[in-house]
């Protein structure tokens, strides 16, 4: 991996997929190596590739293994693939000769004949040497395409690397007219988790999606062998659910009385399915990766409960083998269970596969909208859940709305996604509410939502109102509009009497008198009684200097040091990268906008009379050395007024 743009912290993502059928990403950094020792290693080196087409697969033999001679270089912009070679690098020599004697030392017959290599530092020439050189895509491909034995096992595994062989449904596939390959078995293989893309495989051939006059099959993948399979409502003669098979144009596989291709439908015969699966087992097959299937429960058939000793539901399930069912959901009718890993139904507040859920405590049925259950009260508050038994945590149902812990808010002000609601009964009113003593009377959308208040007439009001409600202090502007959230910018009274543009702040939480540094969606701001006056000025706060633009955003100016390194803001509070003179001397600040500490190579420069590569020191401070000779590491080091190391 090597960096361009001094982008230090670029990764690049790289699958593997070894012999014995581990697979993985590595995420390698400039200056990482990722040095293959099997043969018969695949390599993706685009595994987030948006088409099969894009995928770049290369398979490493043992005789590229054994001569050793070609690799790739990856940076943020191209692959490229190299082969060893020797020699010198002449245009690097020629200028490192002409930055020792001169930028004409080589003009017309000047330096002829001479070994201008011989005159290089030592560094000078470990970067002129020739170590490896670009070749094509072919030096390295070529290495499987002439071995047939091994371009085999590549068109055999490559499906490993591409697509989900851990969710492979083997069966064989038919429709109402006719049994596809014979009634043999195909395997049916995920392509993209969250996706209803599969590819379709016949022993070591893939299924294509050509629209030819017979069914085609591929020995590789490409775009043409990425089917979509589509759930239809339809099922057939014997229950069984149905698909579709549809290629990359949208057109699908037809199995009719006399033909099986990729064509247009009629009479259902594109409704294909598998017989050898029962609707349980495709469903739970699917529920690992088909979209939208997630969320459902794995399914069994021929289920018997088990019931301890005076209890009247089940505790535990075994399966029609008599295997106890563990780790897993059971249904019953429209009740759901969850079994352990003992197999013992699970009871009262749980954790599964990320998502709550909340079990009876005596019939361990999952709590949901649906079924025989409804809504529940758990310990003194009512919760929401969906019709799967998820606990719905900052979601609306209707006018109710459940919290971050999933309980629905019972009454009071609340503030949801910068809106202010007032709940009455676990209902978000939508009626005024006259407060007699305060003159006012607020005003509610038919969504619950409170958008203004006015006098007890009715009339708007014409100055800043604060409302207390429910122990907090609501906020109305000169028209009566209720405050935003958060920040915003108004005109008050400045420090002068007259009206001034102003940055706010509020939260039904805080108040409108917060005073301090507040951060807020990455931001930074400062308020005093939740006020801020300075836009497009600088300000000095606790020894250091800010720039606050015209939004009221606060930005550092000058030197900070974070994280043990140093960054440079300039006067609009803008970070610095590049080089930047501060205040006499010259920094070096990364794309990050780190700047360099100690020993660094600078760009290749042609201006000055001087040309190359120049080697520069940066101080603790970041400044580099210039014009100055000093001692270092117990070498004497000299330094012009370019900072160039001599």
């Amino acid at each position: 991996m090597h960096h361009t743009k001094d982008d230090g912290n670029f990764t690049k993502s790289i699958k593997v997929l070894y012999p014995n059928g581990k697979s993985g990403i590595h995420n390698l950094s400039s200056g990482q190596q990722l040095q293959i020792t099997e043969a018969g290693t695949i390599v993706d080196l685009e595994p987030y590739a948006k088409s099969a087409a894009e995928y770049n697969l290369l398979y490493i033999t043992q005789a590229q293994l054994d001569e050793g001679r070609t690799g790739v270089a990856l940076n943020q912009e191209i692959t490229l693939y190299v082969e060893k070679t020797s020699g010198q690098n002449s245009i690097l020599v020629n200028e490192f000769y002409k930055k020792k004697f001169g930028a004409n030392s080589l003009d017309g017959f000047k330096g002829l004949g001479v070994d201008r290599f011989s005159y290089l530092t030592e560094e000078q020439k470990k970067l002129a040497t020739l170590t490896s050189k670009p070749t094509n895509r072919e030096t390295l491909s070529n290495y499987v395409t002439n071995n047939p034995e091994a371009l085999a096992d590549f068109n055999k595994r490559s499906s490993n690397i591409l697509a989900d062989t851990a969710q492979i449904l083997e069966t064989p596939i038919t429709s109402v007219y006719s049994i596809l390959n014979d009634g043999n078995p195909y395997q049916i293989i995920p392509y993209k988790k969250g996706t209803n893309k599969v590819i379709v495989k016949k022993g070591s051939k893939y299924l294509s999606g050509k629209e030819e006059n017979a069914l085609q099959y591929s020995d590789v993948i490409g775009d043409d062998e990425v089917l979509e399979l589509v759930m239809i409502d339809n099922k057939s003669h014997d229950n069984k659910v149905q698909f579709h098979l549809v290629n990359k144009n949208g057109v699908p596989l037809i199995a009719g009385l006399s033909s099986q291709l990729f064509h247009s439908p009629d009479s259902g015969n594109d409704d294909l399915s598998f017989t050898a699966k029962t609707n349980n087992e495709v469903h739970n097959w699917l529920r690992e990766w088909y979209p939208g299937k997630g969320n459902e429960k794995q399914k069994y058939e021929g289920i018997e409960f088990e019931y301890k000793d005076g209890e009247n539901f089940p505790t535990a399930a075994k399966d029609s083998s008599g295997n106890v069912l563990k780790n897993t959901w059971i249904d019953q009718g429209a009740d759901y269970y969850y079994a352990g890993s003992d197999g013992v139904f699970l009871k009262g507040w749980k954790e599964i596969d990320g998502k709550t859920y909340y079990f009876h405590p005596d019939t361990r049925q999952v709590l949901s909208t649906s079924g025989s259950n409804g809504n529940h009260e758990i310990d003194g508050k009512q919760y929401h859940f969906d019709n799967k038994g998820v606990l719905q945590r900052s979601a609306w149902r209707d006018q109710s709305y459940s919290d971050a812990s999933g309980a629905f808010i019972k009454e009071g002000l609340r503030e949801i996604e910068g809106k202010i609601y007032y709940f009455q009964n676990y209902l978000a009113n939508t009626n005024e509410i006259r407060l007699e003593d305060q003159n006012v009377i607020l005003h509610f959308s038919d969504k619950g939502v409170l958008e203004k208040a006015s006098d007890l007439n009715g009339k708007a009001l014409d100055t800043i109102t604060r409302v207390n409600l429910d122990g907090k202090r609501l906020v109305f502007e000169r028209d009566g509009s209720i405050r935003k959230t958060g920040v915003s910018k108004i005109f008050l009274p400045g420090f002068d009497t007259e009206k001034q543009a102003a940055i706010v702040y509020y939260s039904l939480e805080e108040g409108d008198s917060y005073s301090g540094w507040k951060e807020i969606d990455g931001k930074k701001y400062r308020f005093k009684d939740g006020i801020h006056y300075t836009l497009d000025g600088h300000e000095t706060i606790e020894g250091k200097r800010y720039y606050f633009n015209n939004d009221g955003q606060a930005m550092m100016t000058g030197f900070e040091k974070a994280n043990g390194k140093i960054y440079h803001y300039d006067d609009k509070g803008v970070k610095q990268t590049g080089w930047q003179e501060i205040d006499g001397k010259w920094y070096r600040f990364d794309d990050s906008g780190a700047a360099k500490i100690g020993w660094f190579n600078g760009d290749y420069e042609t201006h000055h009379g001087q040309y190359g590569y120049f080697r520069y020191y940066a101080k603790e401070d970041g400044s580099i050395h210039q014009n100055t000779t000093v001692q270092m590491d117990g070498k004497t080091w000299t330094f012009d007024d370019k900072g160039h190391r001599r």
